[in-house]
């Protein structure tokens, strides 16, 4: 069997406020040319909005493509397969991002990964698709790693419940040699399908990046964890809709991100009594992922810290607010008493939403770090026990 595969942030975000370019006439385009594509499989990041959708299913379907999105898909993701979908479920991160930073729209998307079985001319192939947590703290890369660990060890669970060949792919917000791309290689021995080829798909060759500074690099990726009965090649790894389109009488890129994509040819093994169960993850990996998540939760606990300290702070304002406000008449009385009355409102506010960053947002973060860890714990045994 055969699969052509790709992956494509297409960056449908609302235009109303500015946080996408040239939205409606890019998604148009992007359904038109499904059609001439020769792709089995593409997966589809960032379709945000209903329109998007909207737009790029039509297209899909027009193209002989079927569709797992609507109920069984959510955080922006579309899978498209030319071939029978059996099923398809969707998985949110537990990380979220911060619900304060609103303009970063990480908590609010809610991310996470969707999983379609798609018909396969050998039984059933397992198709994921996923996007990444973007910079969590632009100023401390660790940190960000440690959070895109925690969610791709949400993925590897789903993986190592998973039986037979799973083709993984998405926007992984991160590019060959950084850490977590290395530990997600190492635990889950998962192999990238460009084989390190560069094909950048950040690149400032790309219309809407090209005021970009930063080195080009590839943040967009296809794996394939085959089946212990499974042999695999893959070939033909190049960029996908790099190509420009006129709009607005300019040449202009499809998304500001290019795809990839590349060809995955997948057969019996001729001796499949003489395959492992699959190899162990790396000891190593294990090591410098639990170091890495400690990180993380030293982070969640500085949070909890800043934000009870904040509360505190406020509800102190409202404590002395309501007393003056309740202090005997003097000159001047109704106007301080006005003042004090707004003052210990304004802090009633504040001293709440600090109160609940510091206790449900902190709670949901240590709990997707914790879950980040059982499944190392669990990876950690699977590794004793074929040393065993």
């Amino acid at each position: 069997m055969s699969l052509r595969l790709g992956t494509f942030n297409v960056w449908g975000l609302p235009e109303t406020f500015g946080f996408g370019d040239d939205v409606s006439s890019r998604m148009r385009l992007i359904a038109r040319r499904l059609q001439a594509s020769d792709l089995d499989v593409l997966l589809i990041q960032e379709a945000w909005t209903d329109e998007v959708r909207s737009t790029l299913r039509a297209g899909a379907l027009q193209a002989g493509f079927e569709v797992a999105d609507g109920p069984s898909a959510s955080g922006g993701l579309m899978t498209l397969s030319r071939r029978p979908i059996l099923r398809s479920r969707f998985e949110r991160f537990r990380f979220r991002g911060d619900p304060e930073r609103l303009g970063t729209g990480e908590f609010i998307g809610g991310k996470g990964f969707q999983s379609s079985v798609i018909e396969g001319a050998h039984g059933p192939v397992d198709v994921v698709n996923t996007h990444l947590h973007a910079r969590y703290r632009r100023e401390r890369p660790r940190l960000n790693s440690a959070v895109r660990l925690a969610q791709l060890l949400q993925v590897l669970r789903h993986l190592s419940e998973t039986e037979g060949t799973v083709v993984l792919g998405g926007d992984f917000n991160c590019a060959a040699g950084d850490i977590e791309y290395d530990l997600f290689q190492g635990l889950s021995h998962a192999f990238e399908l460009g084989g390190g080829s560069r094909h950048p798909t950040l690149s400032r060759t790309n219309y809407y990046k090209r005021h970009r500074t930063a080195e080009d690099k590839r943040i967009d990726f296809l794996f394939v964890r085959p089946g212990p009965d499974v042999a695999w090649r893959a070939r033909d790894a190049r960029l996908l809709f790099a190509e420009t389109a006129r709009i607005r009488e300019i040449d202009r890129s499809l998304s500001d991100h290019f795809g990839f994509r590349a060809e995955l040819e997948l057969a019996p093994l001729v001796h499949p009594v003489a395959a492992s169960s699959g190899s162990p993850p790396d000891p190593a990996a294990i090591l410098r992922a639990r170091r890495l998540l400690d990180v993380a939760d030293a982070e969640a606990l500085r949070r909890q810290r800043v934000h009870t300290e904040q509360a505190w702070t406020f509800a102190a304002a409202a404590t002395v607010a309501l007393g003056a406000r309740r202090a005997p008449p003097i000159s001047r009385r109704r106007l301080l008493r006005s003042v004090a009355g707004v003052s210990a409102g304004l802090s009633i506010v504040p001293a709440g939403a600090y109160g609940a960053l510091a206790h449900f947002d902190t709670q949901g973060k240590r709990g997707a770090f914790a879950d980040a860890r059982a499944t190392l714990a669990q990876l950690e045994r699977v590794t004793r026990d074929v040393r065993a």
